[in-house]
């Protein structure tokens, strides 16, 4: 009876600790599984790191609209994050309109953009916005976060500016004929990289779903088993 009752606690505990042994695990697999469900999560980001954009004001001293440009450039969302703002001095001031030290560099721009089709920069006033190669206006606007975006999601943060002050003849490489066709650009590149980052995150998801969904069981299928020999 001594003997029985030995094997019978010796049974138990080996059994528990079995038990405890698989649930331990199962904790383990939960941690490992939320952390890579929170890598590929991120994961996206990761890959798009790169350098930001460069968005150039070209301005006059005391000019007022150069002022507020800057201001709604650095109020966006994006700002230091994925672009950053290039400020030139095209005129020492917006009175006897005096060429700044960037006056030179200003004219080279206008007339590589003006050759590629973008006719609304010019040189004759302020603000002077370049954004990469998609963007050159003389005008004060609120429209410009989607150009930044498509800038650095579809441009790689092209900086045609900086081209230019090198001295190179062919920088400006996207030609516009018409604003609505940049649009219409900017428009379907950002939904096919919305909906890219999302079916990657649903389908990790469904993944990582899955990998536990199966763990669970074969941990649950195993204690059965044990149960059943007990």
């Amino acid at each position: 009876i001594t003997l029985h009752l030995i094997f019978n606690k010796l049974s138990t505990n080996i059994f528990n600790n079995y038990v405890i042994i698989y649930l331990y695990k199962g904790v383990k697999m939960k941690k490992i599984l939320c952390t890579l469900v929170c890598l590929l999560t991120f994961f996206p980001m990761l890959v798009n790191a790169q350098e930001k954009v460069k968005v150039y004001v070209f301005e006059a001293g005391g000019c007022g609209y150069c002022e507020a440009q800057i201001e709604y450039l650095k109020g966006l969302d994006s700002y230091n994050e994925k672009f950053e703002i290039v400020e030139k001095e095209l005129y020492v001031d917006n009175v006897k309109w005096e060429e700044g030290k960037d006056f030179d560099l200003g004219v080279k721009v206008v007339e590589a953009f003006n050759n590629a089709g973008y006719q609304d920069a010019t040189y004759d006033g302020t603000p002077l916005v370049i954004i990469s190669d998609i963007y050159a206006a003389t005008t004060y606007t609120e429209d410009l976060e989607d150009y930044i975006l498509y800038a650095y999601n579809e441009n790689n943060s092209y900086d045609a500016v900086a081209c230019i002050e090198d001295g190179n003849d062919e920088c400006v490489f996207h030609k516009a004929t018409a604003s609505e066709e940049v649009n219409d650009n900017i428009t379907s590149s950002s939904e096919e990289n919305s909906n890219t980052i999302v079916w990657i995150v649903v389908a990790c998801t469904i993944v990582l779903t899955g990998s536990y969904l199966i763990k669970s069981t074969i941990d649950t299928n195993r204690i059965i088993e044990a149960l059943k020999r007990r």
